[in-house]
């Protein structure tokens, strides 16, 4: 009997409440739910409804983000067992011209280092060449390319640094070797054999498969975020489909590279790409699956999430016991990441038999966003507070002020906005990232950054322009003055 069909009809309804509860505490509008037991389907639900007013089903399409990498890291693994690629030779010899920023250290990346991250290429370039929404046949390639103005941040193999952009050259040399684009490899070799017919890796199956638009949060409200497919973005982020789609690829993994009596890889591949290969900053990573035990049980997890600006999956593996937790939902918070994640982590220790646990709440997710109004808001009464120099009262105090009070103070009022214009637009990239990122990702905190550095910009300017003119008025007053004493001196 194939693995999908044989459905349970055990009682998953405190399961079901359990994640029902997540969504409705975090706001998601909907979510789709699979759970596997003995290598077997037992449960497929929907919850709440897509952007579109539409229910969600097991058969409703999203977006997967960084799920994308395991599939990935299978194609490559399927090119290695043809004999057609060696996951320690040079990146080089199947990309000739690929490049970073220092030659001599793009020489020495292997297909290895890619596949573990490892190879050097910082955290930091995933926002070079992600969410371009680039839909040319040369697409994944150009976005390589642009790789080239990257500088390394560690030679190959010395230290683990997760990136999306190690995932797109993988991407790109399997287009290399194959001879065929990106998604049509995927589509021949790996989705089509595991029957996953509404999967989701060319802008034509993006628009055939109708995705909703996910949900982006704005000071805690979801919001839709209508978003175009991004070609240049499969490897890494852009596979996507339905939670049958992504439960049919589960069950191969776990099923050891086989369902339903075809193979697309060897249970020794997909236990190499399940075996921690190096230490990351939590757990260990694979190739391209994260490895660790799930927490409060003694379970062995490989597991891997995902997300982008709209869309959040994770995929939770037990794979001693034959079980998994997949759970898509059509909205994300960058801030709140935990919470999403928590969700799916939650379902699987309930399915070891364990307390789901609770999950902390970050009050940095509601504080930042309204904090960064506020400080824009504070921003604008000082930039209208010289209203208030049309008053007799303000225009007398300036007058007694001297021309060294006058400088100190229009230096001080220059220099603190602008140190906090500078600081605004460089905190982004203290953790890889750029205020155009946290534009897309979050969007109420990044419009806050661009109005408070504007503002604070705005502000320095008029400052230096009010100083001149105090200096000006007190130029010309004190000449009028010591006119008018001149005149009443006693002849």
């Amino acid at each position: 009997m194939s693995p999908v069909a044989a459905a349970d009809a055990g009682d998953w309804s405190e399961m079901d409440a359990f994640v029902r509860s997540r969504l409705e505490a975090s706001g998601t509008p909907g979510a789709a739910l699979a759970v596997i037991e003995d290598g077997r389907v037992v449960h497929q639900r929907g919850f709440g409804e897509d952007s579109r007013g539409r229910a969600v089903t097991p058969d409703t399409p999203f977006l997967w983000g960084s799920v994308s990498k395991p599939i990935t890291g299978l194609a490559v693994m399927q090119l290695v067992e043809a004999g057609r690629v060696d996951l320690d030779a040079p990146v080089r010899t199947y990309l000739p011209w690929f490049r970073l920023a220092d030659p001599d250290v793009s020489g020495g990346i292997k297909v290895r280092h890619l596949l573990t991250n490892t190879s050097g290429i910082p955290a930091s370039a995933s926002g070079e060449i992600g969410d371009r929404y680039d839909n040319a046949p040369s697409a994944l390639a150009n976005a390589v390319r642009d790789l080239a103005q990257i500088a390394p941040v560690a030679e190959p193999g010395e230290s683990y640094a997760y990136s999306s952009a190690g995932y797109a050259v993988l991407g790109a040399l399997v287009e290399e070797v194959s001879g065929r684009p990106f998604g049509t490899y995927l589509h021949e070799r790996i989705l089509g054999p595991l029957g996953m017919e509404h999967a989701v890796v060319t802008e034509r199956d993006f628009e055939r498969e109708r995705v909703a638009p996910g949900h982006r949060f704005v000071f805690g409200t979801p919001v839709q975020f209508d978003a175009p497919y991004d070609t240049s973005g499969v490897p890494f982020s852009h596979v996507g489909g339905s939670v049958r789609d992504l439960t049919r690829f589960t069950l191969a993994e776990l099923g050891g590279g086989q369902l339903d009596g075809r193979r697309v890889l060897s249970a020794n591949g997909i236990a190499d790409t399940q075996r921690g290969h190096v230490d990351s900053s939590v757990d260990r990573f694979g190739l391209g699956w994260s490895v660790s035990t799930l927490k409060g049980t003694a379970e062995r997890m490989v597991w891997k999430s995902g997300a982008l600006p709209g869309h959040e999956a994770m995929v939770i593996m037990l794979p001693d016991s034959g079980r998994a937790v997949i759970l898509l939902q059509n909205a994300f918070d960058l801030l709140r990441a935990e919470e999403f994640h928590e969700a799916a982590f939650g379902a699987a220790r309930m399915l070891s038999g364990v307390d789901p646990g609770t999950t902390p709440d970050n009050p940095l997710a509601t504080i930042l966003p309204w904090a960064m109004a506020g400080l824009a808001a504070v921003l604008l009464l000082c930039l209208a507070a010289p209203a208030l120099r049309c008053l007799p009262g303000w225009r007398a105090a300036a007058h007694a002020r001297s021309r060294r009070r006058i400088v100190l103070t229009a230096i001080t009022s220059v220099t603190i906005p602008l140190i906090l214009a500078v600081l605004l637009w460089w905190l982004p990239s203290t953790m890889g990232g750029t205020v155009a990122m946290v534009l897309l990702w979050i969007p109420d905190v990044g419009w806050g950054v661009v109005a408070a550095v504007v503002l604070a910009l705005l502000l320095a300017v008029e400052r230096t322009a009010l100083a001149a003119l105090d200096l000006r008025r007190q130029g010309s007053g004190g000449s009028s003055d010591a006119a008018e004493r001149q005149v009443r001196l006693p002849r």
